[in-house]
């Protein structure tokens, strides 16, 4: 059997990453978690499934386990924590056995994208501790002696969730948001980016690690889309009408922040004054593979809100 060590299996795309991988016979799997308690499957279903209880600061106890992996998904990230973690990231490619190690799949972020494709340089400055540790790390992958084997992938929105995965951020974001569609749907706010259904992405991690690929970086999502057509597609699956728009000039969103007690960081106004991250992206489609979520009804369809 194939030995693949995940970090972050307790997340939404943890979750995701688990559904498609356990179902392999010819995989085993160990799981780095913080809290199994967190885990909303079944383990006692699963013969190929090890549990290593642990947090990313605590990777250099398990260097003996981590010399006999065949294969590593790095999905951990510190959300919402004041560390970096890049710094254990790093540690933990740097443990794996060079001679046996065959590919790491590793979740860095679209946030520290900038134009073409091109990482931000501008993170390490602006960027949230989250972000900044992401783009460090991502500055560290060419110095380690496994590099030729590590696959970069940089999610954008990352969607999903149900009864039996936990919700993402971004999908929180979308559930309480409509009790607002009321008023949402006569706002007008020149902002467009990406998305990304979690099982999707665990689709692509599934391939990536069966297949030998050219590129070794990513940005996943599906087409580009505005704000106000994402909107829209809300209102339309709620049957909510939208009878016109009133456009809302983004300093104004930032004059207006501090009223509902939201202090904007200096990364969220740059966001609101970039206004438009549009990239080259992969999905399933980009491997011939179907994707089970390529627009917002199917998303919403999932939610079952």
């Amino acid at each position: 059997m194939k030995n693949i060590f995940i970090t972050g299996a307790s997340g939404c795309v943890g979750h995701y990453v688990f559904d498609v991988l356990s179902a392999n016979p010819d995989y085993h799997l160990f799981l780095f978690v913080r809290d199994p308690a967190r885990l909303k499957f079944d383990l006692g279903k699963y013969s190929n499934v090890t549990i290593v209880r642990g947090e990313m600061k605590e990777v250099g106890q398990q260097a003996e386990l981590l010399n006999k992996m065949d294969y590593v998904v790095h999905i951990a990230a510190g959300w919402g924590e004041t560390e970096l973690n890049n710094e254990y990231t790093i540690e933990l490619f740097k443990l794996l056995n060079q001679s046996r190690i065959k590919k790491v799949i590793y979740f860095s972020t679209a946030s520290i994208m900038g134009d073409n494709n091109k990482v931000f340089e501008g993170c390490d400055k602006l960027g949230t501790s989250y972000i900044r540790g992401k783009y460090l790390a991502y500055k560290e992958l060419p110095k380690l002696a496994i590099y030729d084997r590590i696959i970069t992938l940089f999610p954008t929105w990352v969607l999903g969730g149900d009864s039996s995965h936990p919700y993402s951020h971004a999908t929180m974001g979308i559930i309480d948001s409509v009790k607002w569609l009321w008023l949402m749907r006569f706002l007008s706010v020149d902002v467009g980016f990406h998305f990304i259904h979690a099982k999707d992405m665990a689709v692509v991690v599934d391939y990536l690690l069966k297949n030998e690929v050219k590129e070794k970086e990513y940005i996943l999502g599906n087409s580009y889309i505005l704000a106000d057509q994402f909107i829209n597609q809300m209102c339309a699956y709620f049957k909510k009408k939208v009878y016109f728009k009133i456009p809302i000039p983004i300093d104004v969103v930032e004059h207006i922040a501090p009223l509902f007690r939201f202090n904007l960081h200096a990364w969220d106004k740059y966001c609101l004054e970039k206004k438009h991250f549009e990239y080259k992206v992969t999905n399933p489609g980009t491997f011939g593979l179907k994707a089970d979520y390529p627009d917002v009804k199917s998303i919403l369809v999932s939610l079952n809100v």
